[in-house]
């Protein structure tokens, strides 16, 4: 497997281990040819991703009991099995890594940023719940000073991972949450991190390439 893949699944598991330990209830499993992120009482947290075809029986058996979940493969092999299994499929996302060296400079006069603010309107901007993002391990939250758009950091072993990047409708088009990703990985870098990893969707891949993220593969969704 290549490298920054390895890199990304490994900072992946990273970032699901921060919310088992901050979710009463949510187990955190791994398998042979798969990863799992349990969480009965915040559903959008359950994914269970496959990266090989054996593993999708006892993957799916973990799931028994779950009524909101996702499961994650992006090879053709795993897709087929999956759909013998009765599963649809949903959307897609893309993991994408940058090289923190190779990332630009905020802007001369980027918006002003709030570096430790509350997790909670993070997950407010997103729709989510507030409880989801307090209390996880070494979260940070990012919001512009109006609060108009955020995201979340959870570095683990020299990659920082970025998620739940959202701007409010109201508000987009102004380059904000551009400018925001920029700012936490220039923080980043200047604490010596070497890579940061992240989950684009379709829409977003161009905003974060002309970041500096490079597509690593593509998640296909499944559902029951």
């Amino acid at each position: 497997m290549d490298d920054y893949l390895t890199r990304y699944l490994s900072s992946l598991a990273g970032s699901w281990a921060a919310f088992a330990e901050a979710h009463a209830g949510a187990r955190l499993l791994r398998g042979d040819g798969y990863l799992a992120l349990l969480d009965p009482e915040h559903p959008v947290l359950t994914n269970v991703a496959v990266l090989a075809p054996r593993a999708v029986p006892e993957a799916l058996g973990l799931l028994r009991g779950h009524t909101t979940w996702a499961v994650w493969s992006w090879d053709p092999a795993t897709a087929e099995v999956l759909a013998d299994q009765g599963l649809r499929r949903d959307v897609t996302t893309r993991p994408m890594l940058a090289r923190l060296d190779d990332v630009d400079p905020p802007q001369a006069q980027p918006p002003a940023v709030a570096r430790d603010a509350d997790p909670g309107r993070v997950a407010e901007l997103n729709g989510a719940d507030p409880e989801l993002l307090r209390g996880v391990p070494g979260l940070r939250a990012y919001l512009t000073a109006d609060g108009e758009s955020g995201l979340v950091l959870l570095p683990r072993d020299g990659d920082v991972n970025v998620s739940m990047v959202a701007t409010r409708p109201r508000s987009r088009g102004r380059g904000l949450a551009g400018s925001l990703v920029k700012a936490a990985l220039h923080d980043m870098r200047g604490e010596g991190y070497e890579t940061a990893t992240l989950q684009s969707t379709p829409q977003a891949v161009r905003l974060y390439a002309r970041l500096g993220f490079a597509p690593l593969a593509v998640w296909q969704e499944w559902v029951g």
